[in-house]
């Protein structure tokens, strides 16, 4: 079974890598000539793969999406190499995993922590010529990535580096009346501002706001501005927007919150009571980031939570149809690659937990979409595993960059041909030095040097929502030191052969 590596193939593996983390497409399976294409990125923020129709959810509705679905490559089994949104997206930017861009969770400050001379995805675009633009959130934060925004040509609804010169805003939105929220500190250690953020950030329901009124659905009408000035350039392009949504708090126009009724809702899956030697005990008692951190919801409140999450899904896939359409009106949907992803995944009650920050599959598995005008496999689901540190490898020979020769990705371009072909056997996740997975097709194996359960083994086929901890079970013995020597081993023996 190729999900199961022998340990003897572990010991080979490293005289046995391939020469590239670039692999051609196959013969008889052509990309078209994408070098000349426009880029397209939408990332939306803290978003669960399986609330999406096209991930097989009945309930969130989601018809934009579910529409481009079909006609683009779905990604079923794409992972995230770190627990949060830094970590992640320092990952995925740069095409190096969190233990080597030394950044493995918020507090991290990239720019400092990089290798020296390690670029990142904008500064390689912008050394090819492609004019680049943001919308709102790429990197973590502005003060993270100072150097690597300058390579941006335009910064809309985005603080922007010192010394950024760039084009005033493309529009102009009336102002928003509410309270003042400042923080009482901007340390974010002290408890004042702790308090402070967990009373903007613990709620859900009705926002109080039009959508009009939205960040998100602004970012969406800037984003739409801008592809109708890039149709009259005519100059290629590289445009990255942000969905903040269904980032917490969860709050939503009240049109979307009144779609769902919370009674309809399923209880989460995985509840704490079918847990054995859990590796996230605290979490199960209330201690969870961003919302109900302070105890357990009861299972109405859950439900609203979770009915609350789907109406910012809704409300961010009417957003990602704005850019959409923006983009077929003006004519450059078939000469411009669409990416549409999460940065990393977020629980909804299943295991008690909420948001991220854990190396189970919801947070670890994020939803991903790239079309690719002209690519054979448009319309596909892809199963086979990719991870999130491919996507500059895998832009990086669609446009055909000069990339750095350390990469820890591996192009994924060869899917866009042939979905069903071979590919990666596992894939890794870090969340520390001290606390790292591996998951293959049939097992996910996880290490907590410090923790009270210091091996987490799932056995994925039978226990699908990781509920019955098998890493003491002498049955599975031999199985845990397979896992564990491979996560020894690392990604570079498990990559395409």
């Amino acid at each position: 079974m190729r999900s199961r590596l022998n340990l003897a193939a572990v010991g080979m593996v490293l005289g046995a890598l391939l020469a590239s983390s670039t692999i051609a497409a196959d013969a008889g399976q052509p990309l078209p000539d994408t070098s000349g294409m426009n880029v397209l990125f939408i990332i939306i923020e803290d978003c669960n793969a399986g609330v999406w129709g096209s991930y097989g959810n009945t309930i969130c509705r989601t018809p934009n999406m579910d529409r481009f679905s079909t006609t683009a490559v779905r990604f079923d089994s794409a992972y995230v190499q770190a627990t949060a949104c830094n970590p992640s997206r320092s990952s995925f930017l740069t095409g190096l995993r969190p233990l080597t861009t030394g950044v493995w969770n918020n507090q991290q400050v990239m720019s400092e922590r990089l290798p020296p001379g390690a670029p990142t995805l904008p500064e390689l675009l912008k050394r090819k010529g492609l004019y680049t633009a943001v919308i709102a959130k790429f990197f973590h934060t502005m003060e993270y990535a100072k150097s690597q925004l300058m390579a941006f040509d335009r910064i809309e609804h985005y603080a922007q580096p010192p010394g950024w010169t760039g084009p005033e805003p493309i529009l102009q939105f009336p102002r928003v009346n509410q309270p003042a929220d400042n923080p009482p500190s901007n340390d974010r250690n002290t408890p004042e501002h702790r308090a402070w953020r967990q009373k903007r950030s613990d709620r859900y329901g009705d926002s109080g706001r039009t959508p009009e009124e939205e960040g998100d659905h602004r970012i969406a009408r800037t984003a739409a501005a801008l592809l109708k000035e890039f149709s009259q350039t005519g100059r290629q392009f590289f445009l990255s927007v942000h969905q903040s949504r269904p980032h917490t708090p969860l709050l939503a126009p009240r049109q979307y919150i009144e779609m769902y009724n919370p009674d309809r809702i399923p209880d989460p899956p995985a509840p704490a009571a079918s847990l054995k030697d859990f590796p996230y005990l605290q979490r199960t008692t209330g201690r969870n980031p961003d919302i109900f951190m302070q105890a357990q919801p009861t299972p109405h409140q859950a439900r609203e939570a979770i009915a609350a999450y789907y109406a910012c899904v809704s409300f961010v896939d009417d957003n990602v149809g704005t850019i959409l359409g923006a983009l077929d009106a003006n004519g450059l949907a078939q000469n411009t690659m669409v990416f549409v992803m999460g940065d990393h995944g977020f629980h909804l009650g299943d295991h008690g937990m909420w948001s991220k920050y854990s190396m189970l599959e919801p947070t670890r598995r994020a939803p991903m979409w790239v079309r690719v005008p002209g690519a054979p496999a448009n319309g596909s689901v892809c199963r086979e595993f990719v991870e999130f540190v491919d996507l500059v490898p895998t832009v990086g020979e669609l446009l055909g960059l000069e990339l750095p020769s350390r990469l820890e990705g591996t192009s994924f371009a060869p899917l866009l041909a042939n979905p069903g072909r071979p590919w990666k056997s596992a894939v890794f996740q870090v969340q520390s030095p001290a606390e790292q997975m591996v998951r293959t097709r049939r097992y996910s194996y996880m290490k907590f040097e410090n923790g009270e359960v210091p091996v987490a083994l799932y056995d994925l086929e039978k226990d699908p929502w990781e509920t019955v901890n098998l890493a003491n079970d002498p049955g599975h013995a031999a199985v845990r030191a397979e896992m564990a020597a491979l996560l020894q081993a690392g990604w570079k023996s498990a990559l395409p052969r």
